[in-house]
């Protein structure tokens, strides 16, 4: 259905490995570039990948060993599995696909356990592009430092909510967004005697704003079912375990 390569990205070897088996056992192509890949070894398989006609799917790569400098044009749907505290790290790691020399449309994808500290790892990243706004003279100031509350809130998983960043993010483009990763009062038990989920009480979708900003995620397109994200083959992959997604279309 579609030619496209897909690059995975991991700070851990250990992930590596477990996504080089998931691989394996789908029959799906795959190579692997990590810290213990000689230079000799690096340079072939970027080739290998990069050429049209060699058979492979999914680039597997270490965000330390190959987070900078290496041109993996031959993809064109990079997922960046886990976060790291510096943005400028993820930013690099991103921009294997996406530079001079690619032909296809580019698709970045940032994966959350919803609710837990890598929530709060982007949360964090999301401040320090702000503060680095203000130092480019591009916005306002806002607190960066963490409180002691923030830090205990960092190490504790919320079960209930379908996506921390957008309860945090103080959003008013989202009907309902006022109780968004609440139930409120007086709403009916399902079937299981739980209340009803956050996204059967809002509406699915919000748009982009024509003026969206990269470091200003309420001016993202906000997701609260899969059926409304505007890439079809991401529909198809995620299913129902996806609770939530924010989408940016970046022109260029």
């Amino acid at each position: 259905e579609t030619k496209d390569r897909v690059v995975i990205v991991s700070n851990y070897t250990q992930t590596l490995d477990l996504m080089q088996l998931l691989c394996r056992q789908n029959g799906y192509p795959v190579m692997r570039l990590d810290g213990s890949t000689g230079i000799s070894k690096r340079q072939k398989l970027v080739r290998q990948f990069n050429d049209p006609t060699e058979n492979c799917f999914v680039f597997l790569l270490s965000s330390k060993a190959g987070g900078c400098g290496i041109n993996l044009v031959g993809g064109n749907r990079l997922i960046l599995f886990d976060p790291d505290w510096n943005p400028a790290n993820d930013k690099q790691a991103a921009a294997r696909c996406w530079r001079d020399g690619q032909k296809k449309k580019c698709y970045l994808y940032r994966l959350f356990a919803t609710g837990s500290i890598e929530e709060k790892v982007f949360q964090r990243q999301l401040s320090k592009e702000s503060l680095q706004n203000v130092v480019n003279g591009e916005g306002t100031l806002e607190q960066s430092s963490m409180s002691k509350e923030e830090l205990r809130r960092l190490f504790t998983l919320d079960e209930t909510t379908v996506s921390d960043t957008h309860d945090g993010v103080g959003c008013d483009k989202c009907p309902g967004s006022h109780f968004a990763g609440h139930h409120p009062e007086g709403a009916v038990p399902g079937p299981d005697g739980k209340p009803p989920a956050t996204w059967e009480l809002i509406q699915p979708w919000e748009e982009q704003d024509e003026d969206a900003q990269e470091a200003n995620i309420e001016t993202w397109g906000h997701h609260h079912r899969m059926c409304t994200v505007p890439d079809p083959i991401m529909r198809r992959a995620a299913g129902d375990d996806v609770s939530f997604i924010f989408s940016l279309k970046v022109e260029g």
